[in-house]
């Protein structure tokens, strides 16, 4: 899943919950909801952290697309990150903006480069950015 409306719809079905009980839960326009999981809306951060608060997620589950009790995807798991990487995915307000894909966390966590050398979350995000530029067809 790659658009956050097929995430939060993954994570509301997971949750058990149709559009109208989430509405009802989280006290928005059940049409708005719609309008977010089909990709014709997109939702501000106050939008997703009611979201996930109605399902029982933390945003950043949300945004990578994990439902509630469900485990971190393998690509998520595993070896240490990097410090910049970190703070990147942490930053709630951040990945809502650019909301990377599963498939776009695992290039940057393969990302490596001397142990002396620490990049920043600014240096991952310039990574993402470049990523997505150059991926582009020309």
């Amino acid at each position: 899943m790659s658009k956050i409306g097929d995430r939060i719809r993954h994570a509301r079905k997971t949750a058990g919950l149709s559009q109208e009980e989430l509405a009802e839960k989280i006290r928005v326009n059940r049409s708005y909801l719609s309008l977010v999981e089909n990709g014709k809306s997109s939702p501000t951060f106050e939008f997703m952290d009611k979201v996930a608060s109605g399902i029982g997620i933390r945003v950043e589950d949300l945004a990578v697309g994990r439902g509630p009790g469900e485990p971190w995807p393998d690509e998520f798991e595993g070896d240490s990150m990097h410090q910049g990487l970190e703070q990147l995915l942490a930053d709630h307000e951040q990945m809502l903006l650019m909301n990377p894909s599963p498939e776009e966390i695992r290039i940057l966590r393969s990302i490596r480069m001397d142990p002396r050398f620490q990049p920043s979350k600014k240096f991952f995000v310039e990574a993402l950015l470049d990523f997505r530029k150059n991926r582009q067809p020309r």
